[in-house]
């Protein structure tokens, strides 16, 4: 059972760890023009997951190309912190790490909604990140190796056992709000490091398989068993289809009841920004600029997009403005939503 907690605590003991030396550095470095700051610096890339995830593989290859569109061409590192389905890395860049334009990460954007499920334990207000772009607009499925499960109506016919990150990862959300909205019975098993890990555990027969399943991975990590049928897919999350999978129900397309969209928009709402990049609340704005600018330089690299198509990595980008009114319109969903919602994931007990 991954220790929810106990994230948030490391979190805390980071900031005390980092917090002075922020401090000490903050006033000339704001006073420095971008590319003499960036001029010899190592930037920092946080990925909220243990190398092997989908989101590192995206992380991965944006910085091989963007240092060199930053002013001063600064070496630009990943940095794992992996905990509480990313939500551990979202809130050190949201509460800890420095704020000159010297660290940016990729969250896991259910993480964004997380002070609306559970403003108690989560302090942040993803309003105030600084947005840099995204990277891809993502579609979540249900996919599994149990050979009964081909399709939505097979996982109306018993019980399907997930496997799960944790309690506020997407693998858990997306599977206990499928189940509420679809009348689905499904059991979800916590404790799992990474997605690699279900899978072996799904190969094993201990679970059926995971939601949370972006058709980006399918696309990359998953695809010799998706073509090969190893696995299936009976059923996407999104507010429209994927044009690669549109033979697969949509679950929204399911949905009739108003109160059941709205939270269906407030849970998947999210992958519409579904590889995003940001920088710390209160970062300069000349600093984000230029990441922005070194995002925008980035995706029409030729070398980039020449190993995003090797990889099969999909990219259909955002620019950073473009975020912020997608999480204004999900911070608008009605309480009583929000209250169902808390209620479904066991947000009290976590």
């Amino acid at each position: 059972m991954v220790d929810f907690g106990w994230s948030l605590r490391r979190v805390a003991w980071i900031s005390v760890a980092f917090a002075a030396g922020c401090a000490a550095t903050a006033a000339s470095a704001q006073a420095q023009d971008p590319a003499t700051f960036y001029k010899g610096r190592t930037v920092q890339a946080v990925v909220g997951y243990p190398p092997g995830s989908t989101f590192e593989l995206y992380m991965r290859v944006y910085i091989r190309h963007v240092g060199k569109h930053i002013p001063g061409n600064p070496t630009v590192i990943v940095q794992h912190m992996p905990g509480a389905g990313s939500l551990t890395a979202t809130s050190y860049l949201a509460g800890v790490a420095a704020k000159d334009g010297s660290v940016f990460g990729m969250p896991n954007p259910v993480n964004t909604i997380e002070p609306l499920l559970d403003p108690q334990r989560t302090k942040f207000d993803p309003r105030q990140f600084a947005w840099i772009g995204n990277l891809n607009a993502e579609i979540s499925t249900c996919s599994f190796w149990a050979r009964d499960l081909k399709t939505l109506d097979d996982m109306k016919k018993r019980e399907v056992t997930v496997g799960s990150t944790g309690p506020a990862s997407g693998s858990t959300i997306d599977a206990v709000v499928l189940g509420q909205l679809l009348g689905l019975k499904i059991k979800v098993v916590t404790g799992y490091r990474v997605l690699t890990d279900i899978k072996l555990a799904s190969e094993r027969g201990e679970v059926d398989g995971f939601c949370g399943l972006l058709v980006s991975a399918l696309k990359t990590d998953y695809a010799a068993e998706w073509k090969s049928a190893r696995i299936s897919v009976p059923v996407q999350m999104g507010l429209s289809k994927h044009a690669d999978i549109a033979d697969v129900p949509n679950a929204f397309d399911l949905v009739e009841k108003e109160e059941d969209k709205q939270l269906f928009r407030l849970i998947f709402g999210p992958w519409a920004y579904g590889r995003p990049l940001f920088a710390p609340p209160g970062t300069p704005a000349d600093r984000l600029a230029v990441l922005r600018a070194a995002f925008k330089a980035t995706l029409a690299d030729p070398e980039f997009i020449a190993e995003a198509q090797k990889l099969n990595l999909e990219i259909t980008p955002m620019d950073g403005e473009k975020i912020v009114p997608l999480i204004e319109s999900i911070f608008k969903t009605p309480e009583p939503v929000l209250v169902r919602a808390r209620a479904l994931l066991g947000v009290d007990k976590r």
